[in-house]
């Protein structure tokens, strides 16, 4: 109930502008709409403590020094996998990381064409990996099941090609 009059308050104060600079990095998982986690995030870093792989850290591209986005936690995939287990959210005083009103899935997958299974060659490292089963590697190459992929990372980890990005959904 909190967090639903901090957002109504911020809206009302015109905090809901849109910021100068976009994020090019993916939230963490149940951010809300971007407008609204810049006027709630306070960068209290609870929701970076909570995190039991440690996915989460501030933003600090060069880009972001002196705009509302700096230090705003972001999903960080390069190093593990997202499982959803809503600590970040729970944690999150403000109600920017939200279970009922934030996007859980925060990044989509896009296979590069160094993709081994795309050359022809025989590899299910990221089908195998793929804890929801949305990749499927065949002789004419991979694809991806958009509606079941939730974007945790696992797939990414497991290509030792380095054939698969994780693009943010912004």
């Amino acid at each position: 109930m909190t967090h639903f009059f901090c957002r109504w308050l911020m809206h009302a104060l015109g905090g809901s502008r849109k910021p100068d600079v976009v994020c090019h990095e993916a939230r963490p998982p149940w951010a809300i709409e971007e407008s609204q986690y810049l006027s709630l995030c306070t960068r209290c870093g609870e929701c970076f403590k909570a995190c039991p792989n440690r996915l989460l850290k501030p933003a600090s591209q060069s880009e972001y020094e002196g705009t509302a986005i700096a230090g705003t936690p972001v999903l960080d995939l390069a190093c593990g996998q997202c499982s959803y287990c809503g600590s970040c959210a729970r944690a999150c005083p403000t109600g920017a990381l939200d279970l009922q009103w934030g996007r859980q899935v925060q990044t989509r997958v896009q296979i590069e064409a160094s993709c081994q299974a795309r050359q022809g060659f025989y590899c299910l490292l990221c089908e195998d990996a793929c804890p929801q089963l949305a990749i499927k590697a065949t002789a004419d190459g991979v694809s991806v099941n958009m509606a079941a992929c939730d974007g945790c990372g696992a797939c990414g980890l497991a290509c030792f090609h380095g054939a698969i990005t994780l693009i943010p959904q912004l």
